[in-house]
């Protein structure tokens, strides 16, 4: 199916749930070559007041997303290869910088003590940002640890 057609199948799903939410606001979907196969669906929300869509530390947005995540991957089925990131007003955006700015911070610290420095508790798409932005680096491993919640990264030099 050519990406085109997939455009105007999931607008018209988006729309859908847009209106069903009552949400008041404009929102662009964008396709990008993501790894392997799969390709990465971008939906950015613009408008005011859509700060419950994002809600407390994206708890909202993250599940906004995950719900039209469904609705797509049944709708197409076996055809989907697509991973769905939505933001909101460039929060998620702004997120991800900070994170890579963190991750980068104390990527540099752990190469000054010469010892592990644990971050705090993430969620796992917030842990793979770490792993994405410092994998770049030969002195440098990282690795989640602890369970569930408390999942964290764990940041090392190299010996």
């Amino acid at each position: 199916m050519r990406d085109r057609n997939i455009l105007k199948i999931v607008k018209k799903e988006v729309d859908e749930i847009v209106k069903l939410l009552g949400i008041d606001c404009n929102y662009d979907i964008e396709i990008e070559e993501g790894e392997e196969e799969r390709k990465i669906m971008k939906i950015s929300f613009e408008g005011e007041n859509l700060g419950y869509m994002i809600g407390n530390h994206g708890r909202h947005l993250d599940s906004l997303q995950y719900v039209i995540s469904l609705v797509l991957r049944k709708k197409f089925k076996e055809d989907f290869f697509f991973i769905v990131m939505l933001d909101v007003s460039g929060y998620r955006k702004e997120r991800i910088a900070k994170i890579e700015a963190i991750a980068l911070g104390k990527a540099d610290d752990a190469r000054l003590l010469a010892e592990s420095v644990d971050l705090e508790p993430m969620k796992p798409s917030d842990r793979r940002i770490v792993h994405m932005t410092l994998q770049q680096f030969d002195d440098i491993t990282t690795e989640s640890q602890g369970e569930g919640r408390d999942r964290y990264v764990r940041i090392s030099p190299k010996q």
